[in-house]
């Protein structure tokens, strides 16, 4: 499919904010019809979500509390991808450390885009199935 029509062009960028876990980005771009104006965006590195199901059907949930909506949730296992990281390495080391469970079987199932007006964050989505019980191991604070 020829999308050409609906592209948009990018003329200069500078880096607004550069923080340990994301950079925020504001590109002045060209417009299909010529014009212009500027685009505001979130890079992120990137992260995994397991889908942790036991063999009852049941899944494995955790609570966590989120600071920009200042509550607990309740989410699926995830974590953000290391530099260079591969990304079902990334979602056993998170199973392992958020929950304290390994897996025997681990299928990825697709990368979904969460955010997509204002970030280029993608998430891979693995089930992890034949779940053994064992210690958490946390990230630092």
């Amino acid at each position: 499919m020829d999308d050409i029509h609906l592209r948009e062009t990018p003329v200069s960028s500078e880096v607004v904010y550069d923080g340990s876990f994301l950079q925020v980005r504001r590109d002045l771009v060209k417009l299909p019809d010529g014009s212009e104006t500027h685009r505001e965006y979130f890079r992120h590195p990137g992260a995994v979500v397991i889908l942790p199901l036991f063999e009852n059907g049941e899944v494995l949930l955790e609570r966590q509390f989120r600071y920009p909506n200042a509550q607990v949730f309740v989410e699926f296992p995830a974590g953000e991808l290391e530099p260079g990281e591969d990304p079902l390495l990334c979602a056993q080391r998170e199973l392992r450390e958020e929950t304290g469970y390994t897996a025997k079987h681990w299928q990825f199932l697709c990368t979904i885009h969460n955010a997509i007006a204002y970030s280029d964050e993608h998430l891979d989505i693995y089930l992890a199935e034949g779940l053994t019980a064992g210690e958490r191991q946390f990230d630092t604070g």
